[in-house]
């Protein structure tokens, strides 16, 4: 092959070098890929299965995400009581799923709604108590998993509670007889009482203690134009038809 046809092959093979350079500088330089996402073990928002990622909130997340144009970002997973604290000290964070409460509404810039939650206190049915207000709660053995929704509103109302690591270990607490009830989200008691083999039956919830939205939050430094980027983006991922089905795979 003579120079002069190697010279335009080797201009046409550059120009395409160079052509796909801005947009994989744009993903890059997105401030989208500067956050931290980070969440917990929370069937059927977001947990891991055959060692990945999945649920409602992530798939959300995930199709936000190519929404956006920004390539799919890690997500780390942990406790919830490390992830809130992070969220809460460290910049540029994104930490879901999370119920919008008005304590935390200050704290952190929200997007969502995901999905509307239920937050209930739970105890044995063989114990045979009941309760209709938060007065009711008082003098009782209570435990929540700390920094949840439920264990904020037993605080703000003056409650005394063990605070536990996770959702598992308040529900042996209860099983075992060291509380009397646990404050939990709905979704989340039944799943890890499944879990642990405890019989349907075994519970029962005596009152609810909210039933706010859960949300994806944002800590306080995120640019507001990237929120609305955001918001835009669960709003067209909510409004198309596939939307539907997959409430339905996680929710029904």
């Amino acid at each position: 092959m003579t120079m002069r046809r190697i010279l335009p092959l080797f201009l046409l093979i550059a120009f395409v070098l160079l052509a796909a350079v801005p947009a994989r500088t744009g993903a890059l330089t997105d401030p989208a890929t500067h956050l931290t996402y980070m969440t917990e073990q929370y069937w059927p928002m977001n947990y891991t299965r055959d060692g990945r990622l999945t649920g409602l909130a992530v798939e959300l997340l995930r199709r936000m995400w190519r929404e956006m144009g920004v390539p799919e970002q890690p997500i780390q997973l942990f406790p919830w009581p490390r992830a809130y604290d992070m969220g809460h000290v460290d910049p540029r964070t994104v930490l879901f799923s999370m119920y919008r409460t008005k304590g935390r509404d200050p704290d952190f810039k929200w997007v969502g709604p995901i999905v509307r939650g239920k937050t209930e206190v739970f105890t044995l049915r063989s114990r045979h108590l009941g309760a209709r207000s938060l007065r009711d709660l008082a003098g009782w053995r209570l435990t929540a998993v700390r920094e949840v929704a439920s264990a904020n509103i037993l605080r703000d109302a003056g409650l005394p509670y063990t605070g536990s690591g996770s959702p598992d270990t308040a529900i042996k607490m209860l099983t075992r007889d060291r509380v009397d009830a646990v404050a939990m989200d709905a979704m989340q008691f039944h799943h890890f009482a499944a879990r642990l083999g405890c019989p349907t039956g075994e519970f029962k919830p005596v009152m609810t203690l909210c039933t706010d939205p859960l949300y994806f939050a944002f800590s306080r430094d995120t640019p507001d134009a990237l929120i609305r980027r955001f918001q835009r983006a669960l709003d067209a991922v909510t409004h198309r038809p596939g939307y539907r089905t997959l409430l339905d795979k996680y929710l029904n």
